[in-house]
């Protein structure tokens, strides 16, 4: 995570799924950013907690698709 603008962002440009493992990977991601020194840091990157990003990202954007569906 690059900071809280990259958090802040996703958080408003997706809509809640609805889907247990996206809320899980939500929780696990915003979990380690407030324990992460890097992620709290602007500009600073986090390997981490990037993959916990795309992680909820994509199950995020599943669960949408399986809505439409």
């Amino acid at each position: 995570m690059t900071g809280p603008e990259h958090t802040t962002e996703a958080a408003h440009t997706t809509e809640e799924p609805k889907d247990p493992f996206a809320d899980e990977a939500w929780r696990a991601a915003i979990e380690h950013a407030a324990g992460c020194p890097a992620c709290r840091t602007p500009g600073a990157g986090c390997e981490t907690g990037e993959r916990l990003l795309r992680t909820y990202e994509e199950a995020a954007r599943k669960a949408r698709s399986e809505e439409g569906v």
